[in-house]
């Protein structure tokens, strides 16, 4: 009889063992830590050669699924000088609050933006796009965005 009751035991203990083990099935979502690189480039870039008239472009394009706060930096530089050069950059965002921003690029510039926005629920997306056209020039004249960093704040 001790036998049989040793028996009936081992599945009872294996039994409560299992439902102690168990734990609530709720999961939680990985919270991206502040400071975390979303994103990075060297520089999208034009460089077109004096003595021509020419144009070019060149852009890139992100996304991320990340919600709340983010911050996004970059360096615009360019040597255009109109009437020998005319640029242009642009930056397109779903992002808030809505981004102002200088176009036209009609004298020398190297300026850093670093812009503060609220990710959109879902997908939220960059796009960097620079524009170039030279007239006769007599140098070479470029537009460039480097340094290109999206971080989570």
């Amino acid at each position: 009889m001790k036998s049989r009751s040793r028996i009936i035991l081992i599945p009872a203990f294996i039994m409560i063992a299992v439902f102690l083990s168990c734990s609530d099935d709720t999961t939680t979502n990985p919270v991206t830590p502040p400071g975390t690189v979303l994103y990075s480039a060297d520089s999208i870039s034009i460089w077109l050669p004096a003595g021509i008239v020419s144009y070019g472009s060149d852009s890139t394009y992100f996304s991320v699924t990340e919600t709340g706060s983010v911050k996004l930096e970059f360096t615009l530089q360019s040597n255009v000088d109109t009437p020998s050069a005319l640029g242009r950059w642009d930056l397109y965002t779903n992002t808030t609050p809505v981004i102002p921003y200088f176009a036209a690029i009609t004298e020398p510039r190297d300026e850093f933006f670093s812009l503060n926005q609220n990710a959109a629920s879902g997908l939220t997306y960059f796009a960097l796009a620079i524009k170039l056209n030279t007239f006769n020039s007599t140098i070479a004249r470029y537009v460039r965005i480097i340094n290109i960093r999206l971080t989570k704040l």
